[in-house]
């Protein structure tokens, strides 16, 4: 009897000594601490779906890519970086370069331009209650664009005194604005690689345009008209902070 007692009084001993340093952990974290580390984890992810964070994707279009490989005047790239809040909020940042070089043949006019553009705004995923990354969305955009241009055309002829007149501008400097209303669709293709298509409806909304030569070609808008509609093809890599279970 006597050794059996030893036994399990050593054995209490070994169990209280092993969970000594994790009730010294407990005691040692602060009720603040914990209240932090509790906040941390909801953000960034480690309390499941629900969390606040729950991601960045980064995206490039091949769209306006291709239309120039196809036979458009216009070449435009852009590169985009959006966050993913509750899987529902989608704010989103697209910059890109516009470029133009091209001659009316049916009025012989010369135009060239090339600038960067921006747009921000925010998307919202509709399918937000799915465990997945594959999408349907809607979104707005507000888009800006800072550019000077070239346009040059054959002489004017005076329709009064006759002679002509040359006309040709170099460097205009311009300014525009619009709004974009946003749908598209994401589908994944492996893993984090995704891959998805968008169309717009744009509007202008504001110019400042030279009053003897307008711009033909806005950057990022397209041409210069009140309404316009353009399209995106997206190739698509998402960082995840958090697997989704």
């Amino acid at each position: 009897m006597q050794p059996n007692i030893s036994r399990y009084i050593i054995a209490v001993i070994s169990c209280l000594y092993a969970l000594t340093p994790v009730v010294a952990q407990e005691q040692t974290t602060s009720p603040t601490e914990q209240k932090v580390q509790k906040a941390v984890k909801e953000v960034f992810g480690q309390e499941g779906k629900e969390s606040f964070f729950q991601g960045i994707s980064v995206s490039a279009d091949l769209f306006g890519i291709g239309a120039k490989i196809f036979g458009t005047e216009y070449l435009s790239s852009e590169i985009a970086v959006e966050a993913n809040i509750k899987n529902r909020f989608l704010p989103i940042v697209e910059v890109g370069f516009g470029t133009v070089d091209m001659i009316d043949d049916d009025k012989d006019i010369h135009y060239k331009t090339s600038a960067p553009y921006f747009r921000i705004g925010m998307n919202y995923n509709f399918m937000h209650k799915k465990e997945t990354y594959s999408i349907i969305y809607g979104g707005l955009r507000y888009g800006l664009t800072t550019f000077s241009y070239d346009i040059s055309a054959p002489d004017l002829t005076d329709p009064v005194w006759g002679g002509t007149v040359p006309y040709g501008y170099e460097g205009i400097s311009c300014t525009a604005q619009w709004a974009e209303a946003v749908v598209g669709i994401r589908a994944q293709v492996w893993k984090n690689l995704h891959m998805g298509w968008s169309v717009r409806y744009k509007r202008q909304l504001s110019i400042s345009e030279h009053p003897n030569a307008a711009p033909d070609y806005i950057p990022g808008y397209g041409t210069n008209k009140t309404v316009q509609f353009g399209a995106t093809y997206n190739i698509i890599y998402y960082l995840p902070l958090h697997k989704k279970k």
